[in-house]
């Protein structure tokens, strides 16, 4: 889109090898609130989810992140939005 060439310039400064899972999620939500033209972002306007192959048995674990979850990363990133969601 767009915005591709911020977000791959985000990637290329802020990607590092052996990323933690919260480490990960904070640089996506970064590059999404760059190619979505928002300075801040909700949790309404947002759905993640991670997938974790366990070590014992090899198996792909999904989790969706829950609103608080969500939240807790916008909020480290400094892009939680703290206006009311508009009513539809």
């Amino acid at each position: 889109g767009s915005n591709s060439n911020a977000a791959q310039s985000i990637l290329k400064s802020d990607y590092k090898e052996g990323l933690s899972l919260k480490e990960a999620l904070e640089l996506a939500v970064k590059v999404l609130s760059k190619t979505m033209d928002s300075t801040t972002l909700s949790a309404d306007k947002l759905e993640l989810t991670s997938l974790i192959k366990t070590a014992e048995t090899g198996e792909i674990v999904s989790h969706r992140l829950k609103k608080a979850e969500l939240d807790t990363i916008l909020s480290s990133t400094g892009l939680l939005s703290t206006a009311a969601p508009e009513d539809a």
